[in-house]
């Protein structure tokens, strides 16, 4: 039965990383207007930048699409590894808790790095807010104002501010009591964990960061645009290299 349950597990981590992978802002802008916004903006293919590059209309629909990967992984590895055959004799179910960990960790690693696009995605958030929408709703709308406040308000540099949101969240996740009611998780209790600490929730959102925050440290590192913008005072993106620009214009 564990060899099985192991073929179950790797099978799910297969699944949701093909699931992931699949570059919906390539296929896509090719299939509606020829372009490939990989060579365009921020040259990155994520979300933000099929709104950038073909507009609203399409970007907003291939930036939900992307949430619609993580959602659906997600909610598959919820329902599947909740079924009987995981649950050991004492009630324990270690498959789930391994599935639901790995899985959304897998699909962003899909999605950052896709096999169609020989490696080169986006940068995973489209998958990392579908997941934690399914998870619980209530974490996913304080990512996203604590992310909209951060970055539009207080200015920071968007892949700096992603991570630190997320960091508040992954605490906020240990004490949250609320779940939606479609989601398994609460009913998969996680060995050695306090009843007043949500840790399965924990090691999730943790997982999903882990992944998050290596590829936003590559981008960061390779000084990429997608990882090197701030919002502006009149709501534009202002890339460091044009600040750089202009300090030794004004210099000069």
């Amino acid at each position: 039965m564990a060899s099985l349950n192991i073929l179950w597990l790797v099978l799910a981590c297969l699944v949701s990383y093909f699931l992931g992978s699949i570059p919906f802002s390539v296929w896509i802008g090719k299939l509606v207007g020829s372009v490939d916004l990989r060579k365009h903006n921020i040259k990155n293919p994520g979300g933000m930048n099929a709104v950038m590059t073909y507009g609203r209309a399409i970007g907003l629909t291939i930036m939900l699409l992307d949430f619609a990967k993580g959602a659906v992984l997600i909610g598959l590895i919820d329902h599947l590894f909740s079924l009987a055959n995981f649950v050991a004799p004492d009630g324990s179910n270690i498959w789930y808790t391994l599935a639901v960990i790995l899985g959304p960790m897998f699909g962003i690693l899909g999605h950052n790095y896709p096999v169609w696009l020989k490696f080169k995605g986006g940068q995973g958030l489209g998958v990392f807010m579908g997941a934690i929408w399914y998870l619980n709703p209530l974490l996913f709308t304080f990512y996203a104002v604590g992310v909209i406040f951060i970055v539009a308000v207080v200015k920071m540099n968007v892949r700096y501010g992603t991570m630190v949101v997320i960091l508040l969240d992954i605490v906020l996740s240990l004490f949250m009591p609320i779940f939606p009611p479609w989601v398994n998780i609460h009913l998969n209790e996680f060995l050695w964990s306090p009843s007043f600490m949500n840790v399965k929730l924990m090691f999730i959102f943790l997982g999903m960061f882990i992944m998050l925050f290596l590829r936003a440290a590559q981008a960061i590192a390779q000084k990429k645009k997608s990882a090197t913008w701030t919002v502006g005072p009149d709501g534009e993106q202002i890339f460091d290299e044009d600040k750089k620009k202009e300090k030794e214009g004004i210099s000069g």
